[in-house]
């Protein structure tokens, strides 16, 4: 059985020829490195399906999913996810394009330190109307999961690419292995992945391999931008009002996924970027709130609002946190106690 230091999964919905060229690169890029693929189609397309199972890859596995409306994209990622076999596990939409352009200096099976986490190709942000018109090549190599949490926040530059990391297989098979208990799997939670990756070790770039990512959804003005934003929450069944508590979902997202129980990293280093994560987002909603939002709320939240501003106890922030929320939403109190004690084998609030 051959090994691979390297799989790319790519989950796909798109018809035959709105992903032709995509599967194609992956195909050529992969047969370049010596790496698997693994497409995952939830497409329901039945031309697709009987094109791409014709086509005999020693090195691709297509696995075609019977059209279900109600199987959730983090359910079709992990799906590929489960099927790759590599040590490090890219995934790659099925409108990108990925590009092997020279040998790599790093060759990814010697990769054994377990503090590396991810490889990142240089992510190239492409769109109609301008081309290429930025950059993600920047490396995440601080000591401590905290400063490297730090690290992303002050590069990214709102810029969330950095999602299509070739991670380590084990830690994000983990983390999406978690999502299946997440209250909403919302679209929105790629920040939380990716921050509870970085958590977990340094991102190093391989400048000898492309992404170029097709920028469609996230390209316009801000009009346009809060509709896309909108667009997430209400698709997970959270209604525009879910865009009030976003913070406070990253918040709490973040800090979950980073303490799970498989993480590689020790508890004193877990709670140390945990908290940030959770200290970070609650500061952006307490901002949002004093400047827009506050007067969609009962006064009754003005004043938990204003006990989270001075509270220092992370069990008490994390049940303020969730009370704004259920304020909203009431069915989530129990999905989000349910999704903390999958991730840390712990009791809501409980660090140890």
């Amino acid at each position: 059985m051959t090994e691979y230091s390297l799989s790319i999964c790519m989950p796909s919905k798109r018809s035959l020829e709105e992903s032709r060229a995509s599967i194609s690169s992956a195909i050529n890029f992969c047969d370049n490195t010596g790496s698997e693929l693994v497409i995952s189609d939830n497409s329901g397309s039945s031309d697709k399906s009987k094109m791409w199972n014709q086509v005999h890859i020693p090195f691709m596995k297509y696995l075609s999913n019977k059209k279900n409306e109600n199987l959730l994209w983090s359910d079709n990622w992990y799906n590929g996810m489960k099927n790759c076999s590599g040590s490090f596990i890219g995934i790659v939409s099925d409108d990108d394009i990925l590009v092997n352009i020279d040998k790599s200096v790093l060759e990814y099976k010697d990769i054994k330190y377990e503090d590396i986490v991810g490889i990142k190709p240089i992510i190239s942000l492409w769109n109609s109307q301008v081309g290429v018109y930025k950059q993600n090549n920047f490396n995440i190599n601080a000591n401590t999961a905290v400063d490297r949490i730090k690290q992303y926040q002050d590069l990214n530059k709102g810029n969330n690419t950095s999602y299509f990391t070739f991670y380590r297989s084990k830690v994000i098979k983990d983390i999406f292995k978690l999502l299946k208990y997440h209250p909403t799997q919302g679209g929105y939670t790629d920040w939380s992945i990716v921050l509870s990756c970085v958590a977990s070790g340094k991102v190093l770039v391989d400048p000898s391999k492309q992404l170029i990512y097709k920028n469609n959804n996230w390209f316009g003005d801000d009009i346009y931008i809060k509709k896309q934003i909108s667009k997430l929450y209400v698709e997970c069944g959270l209604e525009e009002k879910g865009v009030l508590i976003a913070s406070l979902l990253d918040a709490l997202d973040g800090f979950i996924l980073i303490m799970r129980q498989n993480s590689n990293i020790a508890i004193d280093e877990k709670i140390e970027a945990a908290e940030h994560v959770l200290n970070s987002k609650i500061k952006q909603f307490i901002n949002d709130f004093n400047i827009t939002i506050q007067n969609q709320f009962p006064d009754v939240i003005k004043n938990k609002v204003d006990i989270l501003k001075v509270e220092n106890k992370i069990d008490k922030k994390l049940d303020i946190c969730l009370e704004i929320i259920t304020s909203l939403f009431p069915s989530l109190e129990s999905k989000y106690k349910k999704f903390y004690k999958n991730s840390t084998n712990l009791e809501w609030g409980n660090l140890i």
